[in-house]
């Protein structure tokens, strides 16, 4: 407990230090890429700082001259940590809306031009779609968790089919993405942290032409297969090495 109530206090403070820093850099030089590549040691920071590795497959398989759509499932919240600091590409995250209005760190993502997704009306739900469209079409990529949610027991929910708009819409290249680890590190509905690795499974992209209203279901189950079979592999290389 002891260890856990350290580590939140050095998150924490971590945090609104980057974010400070984060926030004052971006006023003179009104330069995004500012604010991305503090974001960036923002993410290995926490990481390091609390005693987690982060590894980092298939990184060939990243599109360096396009935007890109990687869908990713969501084991804990040091899935953000990871991405945000061990991807090698920037990419802008599609969030609540109300993580906006938290003080610093809202700010700055802000800052960064994350996108904000409006759930409260369909009218506002589809605005906030609409601009994720106009950013992935500008050239910038996103990061999507399909599950909506945190795992609650390790495994990999079902996938909503929220993110077919954004695939349908700007044609871009579907890139799956598997984390696995950091649900032992971090699990939802506790604040207990437990230094460990997370791996990070970069695989190739997926070219969508046209995806009709009967194919949906079935693009994002295998997509969603996809996922879990190189979720397994992580979890299998991880257990042998424990061995």
């Amino acid at each position: 407990m002891f260890l856990t109530i350290f580590l939140l206090i050095i998150i924490v403070t971590y945090s609104f230090l980057m974010g400070s820093i984060a926030i004052i850099l971006s006023i003179p030089y009104r330069n995004i890429n500012i604010v991305h590549s503090i974001a960036r040691l923002w993410g290995r920071g926490i990481c390091r700082l609390t005693g987690v590795t982060v590894e980092v497959r298939g990184i060939e398989n990243i599109l360096w001259d396009r935007s890109q759509i990687f869908i990713s499932n969501h084991q804990g919240m040091y899935d953000i940590f990871a991405l945000e600091g061990y991807m090698p590409i920037r990419f802008l995250w599609i969030a609540k809306e109300s993580l906006f209005r938290i003080p610093v760190i809202g700010w700055v993502m802000k800052r960064a031009g994350y996108i904000g997704i409006n759930r409260s009306s369909p009218k506002r739900f589809l605005k906030s779609l609409n601009h994720a469209v106009e950013e992935i079409k500008s050239g910038r990529s996103v990061i999507i968790f399909p599950e909506g949610t945190r795992s609650r027991d390790g495994s990999i929910g079902r996938f909503k089919k929220g993110s077919l708009f954004l695939i349908s819409k700007t044609g871009a290249p579907v890139v799956p993405v598997a984390i696995s680890g950091s649900f032992n590190v971090m699990r939802r509905g506790g604040f207990r942290i437990r230094p460990g690795k997370v791996s990070i499974f970069i695989d190739k992209p997926i070219e969508v032409k046209e995806i009709s209203r009967s194919q949906e279901g079935q693009f994002m189950e295998t997509l969603r297969d996809i996922i879990v079979k190189n979720f397994q592999k992580l979890e299998s290389d991880r257990m042998q090495l424990r061995e």
